[in-house]
């Protein structure tokens, strides 16, 4: 649960918030005159944080790699659509980009699953039937097993 707190308030409680944040997996807001100042986590989100970040940024790279020769026409098209969109759904183009590199990032997650459960089929001589019913035994099997 996301709270806010006052930097006053924090420094006065911080053995209780850190137990609520390490033990009930609270998170705060720390403000400073009313204005966002930091975030209390816990290890465990703030270390996804820093795995979604490294993932992002390694997404981000091969991007930019991948626009190593395109034409700056093409770059400031795309800027243009992405703020039309952005625009037309109330979003800011940061959020959309966000989302963009977000669907990517799982796309290659994806991309990199088939390609390890093409290998793992190869290595067990499955055949496509064999795959189907793995999947239909599967879904057949309830859902807290």
């Amino acid at each position: 649960m996301l709270k806010k707190i006052s930097a006053m308030k924090a420094r006065q409680n911080l053995g209780q918030l850190l137990n609520e944040v390490s033990i009930r997996g609270d998170a705060y807001i720390i403000e400073r005159a009313g204005k966002p100042l930091a975030a209390l986590v816990d290890m465990e989100r703030f270390q996804q944080l820093q795995e979604d970040r490294s993932s992002a940024l390694q997404a981000l790279k091969e991007i930019w790699g991948k626009m190593a020769g395109v034409d700056n026409q093409e770059i400031a098209e795309a800027i243009e659509a992405a703020e039309k969109i952005a625009k037309e759904e109330n979003r800011t183009r940061s959020e959309l980009m966000r989302e963009a590199l977000r669907r990517y990032i799982a796309e290659m997650e994806l991309r990199r699953l088939q390609r390890y459960g093409l290998k793992k089929a190869t290595e067990l001589s499955l055949k496509e039937e064999d795959v189907q019913r793995f999947i239909d035994e599967y879904r057949a099997e309830p859902a807290d097993a």
